[in-house]
């Protein structure tokens, strides 16, 4: 009820929604290109490799495709979230917006400083796990008083996301910032690479589930209107 008493400003809900989308289409093709073209070189392996190592200037020949996208899905986030700051949907809202900001923010940084910039990256890296793991936490709260901004479909993907980014929070070796090397062995699966890609496809559907969910509100704020 509170949040149907708030002016309606449908030009904010688009962008939050369209930015959302924007970065999430950004950052899915600069993925996939990378992806594939490792995949022409060494086959399924590329499956068994960290995310971050697609953005290795020295590795990978399309790296500057991956942290473009990056960077530019970074810019997207932040401002989808400035809207959703915007827009005022409760404190919830607020703080998610506000962890929101945190995430696309680190992910800039990740673009511009790939690991080849290995102190730079760590840092970055470790500030978009801590901001995913607090972005999660904050979804899944808001589910208990505020259901109107945390459908099923993103709590669920919040509850995998959350589960993802805590097992990379014990994976990761807190005195380097820095996951231990995978030792390739026959039968062996690297899962912290695994969990790396699993927290990246999930981040990226919990903005796809959240853009959803801002629609479905602003079609429910406008109904007293009409």
């Amino acid at each position: 009820m509170q949040l149907a008493q708030q002016p309606i400003n449908t030009d904010l809900h688009k962008l939050v929604i369209w930015m959302i989308f924007g970065g999430a289409i950004v950052s899915a093709t600069g993925i996939s290109i990378c992806v594939w073209a490792q995949y022409q070189e060494i086959g399924p392996a590329v499956f068994a490799l960290r995310a971050d190592f697609l953005g290795d200037y020295m590795r990978t020949p399309l790296a500057y495709v991956y942290n473009m996208a990056l960077i530019v899905a970074g810019l997207c986030i932040l401002l989808a979230m400035y809207g959703l700051f915007l827009l005022k949907l409760g404190h919830f809202g607020l703080y998610i917006s506000f962890a929101g900001l945190w995430v696309g923010g680190s992910i800039i940084l990740m673009g511009v400083f790939p690991i080849n910039y290995l102190s730079e990256h760590r840092l970055s890296s470790t500030s978009f796990l801590l901001g995913t793991v607090i972005l999660h936490f904050l979804t899944l709260a808001a589910r208990i008083n505020h259901k109107e901004i945390c459908s099923k479909r993103l709590f669920f993907i919040s509850s995998l996301g959350l589960a993802s980014a805590l097992g990379l929070v014990f994976q990761l070796n807190w005195q380097t910032l820095d996951f231990d090397a995978c030792i390739p062995q026959t039968g062996e699966n690297c899962y912290v690479a695994i969990n790396m890609w699993g927290q990246t496809n999930l981040t990226m559907l919990w903005c796809l589930m959240l853009a959803l969910t801002i629609k479905k509100l602003t079609h429910t704020l406008q109904q007293p209107a009409l």
